[in-house]
């Protein structure tokens, strides 16, 4: 062994008893190659009351300590030396009714949190030099903010009908700066079956690609053995630190696995050698347990990182995102034909579109920067990047030990109780119809600012009778004890220092973790719930909101509209001219107001910031679709100072809406906004509609949140899908069907006829009726002859 230091960022951790005792083992990428560290004789643990006798030790240590659980009664440690006996002491003091504290924080888990360790970190210590990877054995963890340069290899398969593997194709690459020389930043592999090879083995020749970049090595294999050991053979040589795919684990890695136990063929894929291992989850997709290796799915990382497409096919969100897309657009049936056809007839051009959908897949992720914000996140949550997404846990992450540096343990999460509904944000709108000049005016981060100011956290709570401080809505907090609020404010300056250095995948990965705490408090899987935690913050923001709108109007302004944390305020004729110095200017008094009268009537600093946010030109407020008197709410379009309309909460910004709904409601408002005559012009959409030039505009596209024979009043895109799929087989997760006079028919079943009536009316109708009941008109009367002349 050799001592030294190197850089580490977590990929992968577990938990594991070798030879009767507990060892954690950390995998991640280091500063000049893989690493794996070994904790070897690691001592899981919970906490227990002190006064608590039991009939036996179990095998353990139970050492006293100066620490406090949430009822206020002294806790001892309870150290075991193996994972068997974790559990099973753990399950005997349940069986016995006897409480225990913290017993679901994983022994890895806690192992990082309790130093600190988020993401990355400094390693010093004693090394093995293994043969791809350096092993560290009880090293020193010191905190770093080192990001690493990851390995990534995209996979996609191709198979047949029958689920018989046809190829395999990976586009491997390296990110610039990491731990390889440029000639190896981009390898591109493709494993094809031939069964013409068996005779000769198998046999490689270069396969150029039409985007003439890096040329693909080409192997013909001939069984499909063959092809899944070219797999394994190539993916461990070039060993990535991600495996990236689209539905690669639902589809890609969950077939290879399937084939490989069917052929007796392991997957030995792990940087350990060891085979994947798939954990199921109840309502999504399993867990993947590779050693070493990130398997990552696009559509999850993607959805994660708020982007929006209007499907999630690769093929769209290719488009929308490179303006290319695959070489088989289409679906279904179709596409499998074709797919057979290359594969009998023209195996190369098959292997040249199972690549491409690979590369497809990396040069999204590179273009959308998402791996950037998945770094991001995992060094602010501390959560490998496969689990960011575990907001409670990454609560967790920070409040424990620092909780423990306050001398209190929590509970686990299998006590906490679930309470009353927590009470919802403020929502109102003053008025419905067309408006000018309106500035909107949002509070900066409102919930972690009331956080901060009010100081509202789980440990806060607990000690508030000691020195009360009282909330707009009587719930009290510690004025001089907690934790959350300093660490909101630690957020808000990396935030700020983030945006400063123009790293914007910092400041997001910031912005969601303080967005999260809200709802973490706010929910029963979390072990800090409290109904009053997440009740607090609700009815001081609608207290907020309210004394804004008041201020407001009390100054002589028309608020119209107001959501959780914004006000939409007309401004006053003599401001029109410089309306965003008027908004900025109202701000400031809002902001002042708020600061003297938290000050005055809680004592307390207000960290409240309202902002002016933008202007509209003009804004239209619509009505309830089913009661013309009522404005609705979480709807509006307005006209910005460039001449775009910003549209929320409307059919133009549904993914579930039909292409012309999108594109007619965008003109509706464009026109509606200009001034332009809109009888003319919605007659003669309707004419071109019932013609049929907008055909190819008229598909829905649906996913479905259940298996087709779970819906009792099956909807119309669940009565297309079980014409595809009528006996429940498929599993069927999206469709795209038109409407017909026979009702719903897919795509896939070409359907001849379309009923025009039914978008005029469940389209056209409603979007139209929007804009022209506030002129006195309805679509019904324009479409029966009545002439009017709008505008």
């Amino acid at each position: 062994m050799m001592k030294i230091s190197s850089e580490f960022f977590l990929l992968t951790s577990s938990c594991v008893d070798v030879r009767g005792f507990c060892e954690l083992l950390f995998w991640g990428c280091g500063s000049e190659g893989p690493v794996l560290v070994r904790i070897p004789r690691h001592r899981p643990m919970f906490f227990i009351h002190s006064d608590v006798s039991l009939p036996s030790n179990f095998g353990a240590e139970r050492r006293r300590l100066e620490m406090k659980s949430f009822d206020g009664k002294a806790v001892d440690g309870f150290y075991l030396h193996s994972l068997k006996a974790y559990h099973e002491v753990r399950y005997k003091l349940e069986e016995a009714g006897i409480r225990i504290w913290e017993s679901d924080v994983r022994p890895e888990e806690r192992f990082l949190m309790e130093r600190f360790i988020h993401g990355s970190a400094r390693l010093s210590g004693e090394v093995i030099i293994r043969d791809r990877y350096k092993e560290f054995v009880n090293p020193i963890f010191e905190p770093s903010k080192w990001r690493p340069r990851f390995s990534i290899a995209s996979l996609d398969i191709e198979t047949g009908m029958d689920g018989t593997l046809y190829s395999i194709a990976m586009d491997y690459r390296v990110e610039r700066g990491n731990y390889c020389s440029e000639s190896e930043r981009r390898i591109r592999v493709v494993g094809l079956l031939d069964a013409q090879s068996s005779g000769s083995g198998s046999r490689d020749e270069e396969l150029q690609l039409s985007d003439e970049g890096t040329p693909a090595r080409l192997s013909y294999l001939p069984t499909e053995v063959s092809l899944l050991e070219f797999f394994v053979e190539k993916l461990v040589e070039l060993d990535p630190d991600l495996i990236i795919g689209w539905h690669v684990v639902g589809f890609d890695l969950t077939t290879l696995l399937e084939r490989s136990r069917r052929l007796n063929s392991p997957l030995r894929i792990g940087r350990d050698k060891s085979i994947p291992r798939l954990i199921e989850q109840r309502g999504s997709l399993p867990i993947v347990d590779l050693k070493g290796r990130l398997v990552i799915d696009g559509p999850l990382l993607l959805r994660g990182a708020s982007i929006r497409f209007s499907d999630w096919r690769l093929d769209t969100v290719a488009q929308e995102v490179l303006g290319r897309g695959k070489s088989i657009s289409g679906a279904g049936r179709d596409k499998v034909a074709e797919i057979e056809r290359r594969f009998m007839e023209d195996k190369e051009a098959l292997a040249r579109y199972n690549l491409d959908d690979a590369i497809l897949v990396t040069e999204i992720f590179e273009k959308t920067g998402v791996l950037d914000l998945m770094k991001s996140r995992s060094l602010i949550t501390g959560l490998p990047p496969d689990q960011i997404h575990r907001s409670v846990a990454a609560f967790d992450r920070f409040f424990l030990p620092r909780l423990h540096r306050k001398g209190y343990v929590a509970p686990s999460r299998s006590d906490v109780l679930a309470q009353a509904p927590t009470s919802g944000a403020m929502v109102f709108s003053g008025g419905f119809g067309l408006f000018e000049e309106v500035v909107v005016l949002d509070f900066r981060s409102l919930y972690p600012t009331l956080i901060q100011t009010f100081h509202i956290d789980p440990y806060s709570l607990l000690k508030a009778a000691e020195d009360p401080l009282i909330t707009p809505v009587g719930i009290s907090f510690s004025g001089s004890e907690h934790i959350l609020p300093d660490y909101i404010s630690h957020l808000m300056q990396q935030r700020a220092e983030a945006r400063e250095a123009k790293d914007g995948a910092l400041a997001y990965a910031i912005k969601i973790l303080m967005n999260s705490m809200y709802g973490v408090m706010g929910s029963s899987g979390c072990r800090f719930y409290n109904i009053k935690l997440p009740n607090a913050i609700t009815g001081i923001g609608r207290w907020v909101l309210e004394s804004t709108a008041k201020r407001l109007r009390d100054w002589g302004y028309e608020v119209l509209y107001g959501d959780t944390d914004s006000v939409f305020v007309q401004l006053k004729e003599g401001e029109r001219s410089h309306g965003d110095a008027a908004g900025r200017n109202l701000a400031l008094r809002v902001n002042n107001h708020f600061r003297e009268t938290i000050q005055t009537k809680f004592g307390v600093s207000s960290f409240l910031e309202l902002e002016f946010e933008k202007r509209y030109v003009k804004l239209f407020l619509p009505t309830m679709r089913k009661n013309e008197r009522t404005a609705a709410v979480k709807r509006y379009v307005g006209l910005l100072l460039n001449g775009k309309l910003d549209i929320k909460g409307m059919e133009f910004v549904r993914s579930d809406s039909t292409q012309l709904a999108r594109e007619f409601q965008y003109e509706l408002f464009q026109r509606y906004f200009n001034g332009e005559a809109l009888v003319p012009w919605i007659k003669d959409v309707v004419r071109r509609l019932r013609s049929g030039e907008f055909d190819g505009k008229l598909v829905y596209k649906r996913r479905l949140s259940r298996r087709i024979s779970d819906y009792k009043s099956p909807p119309p895109h669940a009565k297309a899908a079980k014409l595809l799929d009528p006996d429940g087989t498929r599993n069927i997760r999206r469709v795209e069907y038109l409407m017909t006079p026979r009702g719903p028919v897919p795509l896939e079943l070409s359907p001849s006829e379309i009923d025009y009536n039914h978008y005029i009316e469940k389209q056209l109708k409603s979007l139209a009726d929007d804009v022209l009941i506030h002129n006195g008109d309805s679509f019904d009367a324009i479409l029966e002859g009545r002439q009017l002349e709008l505008f």
